[in-house]
């Protein structure tokens, strides 16, 4: 059974991962300064990872990630809403391009790192995958080996950086990044509120263990994300988490992907980074390409661009509020894509899952 762990080995935890932990606020900090993409997310990887380079010591215990999977997903289903069941009956021919494109960019992303980065096929297939960076990350964590993650953490990284970079130069001569933020939401903090985030946490946590006994991989952010999503686009439920907790939790998945890439040289960051520009050239030529054919199925090429680019969700649809662009539709493509590849996990993990996975316990 999953557990959410005890406030007595959770401050034991803690007290492992504190150093780390610490590290990532000061990165995510330094990344909401500098405007990077996922800030709290990417800047407390990042700093954990230049921490890497030195000889000081950092932890950071897997069993704390449970909770923040089950925050992590709450908040992708948080950015579905009730105008999505009037509008999505209009995106049928685009939501079937976005398969054919997730496919298409996966097999050609994969066949680069295979070929030229020489990497076996599980991690290749991972760090190819165009979009869903957390639940790709959740899923390298619990079962992938230790020494791999930076084979997909590091193109992944990049390929977020460098879409969400891409998006505004190309389209744009001057716009800046967002913090991830509620999508405008308003909470009102009274006891409605915190009925339903209490009553979210608990129907999803209980969904993901009937998810664990089908051999789900990520079953906590899989189900959360799942389930959450559905409660927002028929307004079951209404509020979501601020701010802070959003922030907080990225801060916790950022600082255990950094603190896992210990022993890196900087070598192989500059490798990883500049093969990872490269599959990131070849993932917005294949967005531009289905943008460019779908504009004669009555769809406009920047908006269509925006929902298909591979780029963090949050950031895009913050790009899309900018641009005056419909930010239902970009967020649910970009959700779409996500569910096509917590889709396709599954079967990746079985497939290769003799070979190249390492099954990390997270209790």
């Amino acid at each position: 059974m999953l557990n959410i762990i005890p406030f007595k080995r959770l401050l034991n935890e803690l007290s492992i991962s504190y150093k780390a932990l610490i590290i990532g606020v000061i990165g995510g900090y330094i990344g909401t300064l500098i405007g990077l993409p996922l800030p709290w997310l990417l800047g407390a990887l990042g700093l954990n990872l230049c921490i890497a380079f030195t000889n000081f010591k950092i932890e950071f215990s897997t069993k704390l990630l449970n909770p923040v999977f089950l925050m992590v997903g709450i908040i992708l289903g948080g950015t579905l809403n009730v105008s999505l069941l009037y509008k999505i009956h209009l995106w049928i021919f685009s939501s079937m391009a976005m398969v054919v494109c997730t496919i298409v960019s996966t097999i050609l992303a994969g066949y680069y790192f295979v070929k030229v980065c020489k990497f076996d096929k599980f991690i290749a297939t991972l760090a190819a995958l165009p979009g869903a960076f957390v639940p790709i990350a959740a899923a390298l964590l619990e079962y992938g080996k230790k020494e791999n993650h930076k084979q997909v953490l590091i193109p992944q990284a990049t390929r977020v950086i460098f879409i969400v970079s891409f998006v505004p130069i190309l389209f744009i001569s001057k716009l800046g990044f967002s913090e991830i933020t509620g999508y405008n939401y308003e909470n009102i903090y009274d006891l409605r509120y915190f009925l339903e985030i209490f009553f979210l946490i608990i129907i999803c946590y209980l969904f993901s263990i009937l998810l664990k006994k089908f051999n789900i991989p990520s079953p906590i952010l899989v189900g959360a994300m799942a389930l959450s999503g559905l409660f927002y686009t028929f307004e079951i439920v209404n509020s979501r988490f601020p701010d802070t907790v959003i922030n907080i939790a990225f801060i916790f998945l950022g600082t255990a992907l950094g603190s896992r890439l210990n022993g890196l040289k900087l070598k192989e960051l500059f490798f990883y980074i500049f093969h990872g520009i490269i599959v990131c050239s070849i993932l917005v030529l294949v967005a531009m390409v289905t943008a460019y054919f779908l504009q004669y199925l009555g769809f406009d090429f920047i908006p269509t661009f925006f929902s298909f680019a591979t780029g963090g969700i949050h950031e895009m649809v913050v790009i899309s509020v900018a641009y005056n662009i419909d930010p239902i539709f970009v967020s649910y493509h970009h959700f779409l894509r996500i569910l096509i590849i917590v889709a396709f996990l599954p079967f990746l993990l079985k497939k290769f899952g003799n070979n190249s996975i390492e099954k990390t316990k997270i209790k």
